[in-house]
């Protein structure tokens, strides 16, 4: 008898690629949310600055953007140090001799 019904051809996956496939949902998941949540609190505070200082929407827009743009860099970054930590050692990043 099987888990559930049409899983009779399917081969089971190992735990390993099933913990690997779940941490990777769970960064991206971290990461939309990072997307949505830090341009947002950097706003509310840029607003509740404005309130205070009286400048009117300057500093929502400029903490939002702010936000938005260091959320992207920390992507980049993060990106790029992945990379390269996986290509480390593979036969195409070895220099010639």
């Amino acid at each position: 008898m099987t888990a559930h019904p049409g899983a009779e051809g399917r081969s089971k996956v190992p735990w390993a690629e099933r913990q690997a496939m779940n941490r990777g949902f769970g960064e991206a998941l971290a990461q939309a949310f990072e997307f949505a949540a830090i341009p947002v609190l950097f706003a509310a505070f840029g607003w509740w600055l404005d309130d205070r200082l009286g400048t009117a929407p300057a500093l929502v827009v400029a903490l939002a953007t702010l936000g938005f743009v260091g959320v992207s860099l920390r992507t980049v970054y993060h990106y790029l140090a992945k990379a390269k930590k996986e290509e480390e050692g593979k036969p195409w990043t070895r220099r010639p001799r």
